[in-house]
């Protein structure tokens, strides 16, 4: 079941997906290792595969725009046999860590679309 969390930013679904891009493009020199973007849907979701801490995980943005603001969900589900050996190595206690690297993605990436939004 994949860990899933909603943001509200200050922008429209075109300004974030516009910075995720940014950012992906900041990171080509890592595609393929550290994440591969598995599908778009401009200015409406993206789907990629990230790595976080060597364990391969399913990324997902979805950008619904509401009253003045756009709801971001991201949802992660890490996967194969190394997460599989985490969850076993701790009792399955330690699923925040996943919790922790998606509140942290979300908070860096509505930090950044707001600064440059006041800019």
């Amino acid at each position: 079941m994949p860990i899933e969390k909603v943001f509200a930013i200050n922008a429209t679904p075109k300004e974030i997906f516009a910075a995720i891009e940014r950012d992906l493009d900041a990171a080509s020199a890592y595609a393929g290792d550290v994440h591969d973007v598995l599908r778009r849907e401009r200015d409406r979701l993206i789907e990629m595969r990230v790595t976080i801490g060597a364990i391969p995980c399913l990324l997902t943005y979805r950008l619904d725009e509401k009253d003045g603001h756009t709801e971001i969900t991201g949802a992660l589900s890490p996967y194969g046999w190394k997460y599989g050996a985490f969850r076993i190595m701790t009792f399955g206690m330690r699923k925040q860590v996943f919790e922790i690297a998606l509140v942290e993605a979300l908070a860096n990436l509505k930090a950044a679309v707001e600064e440059d939004a006041a800019r």
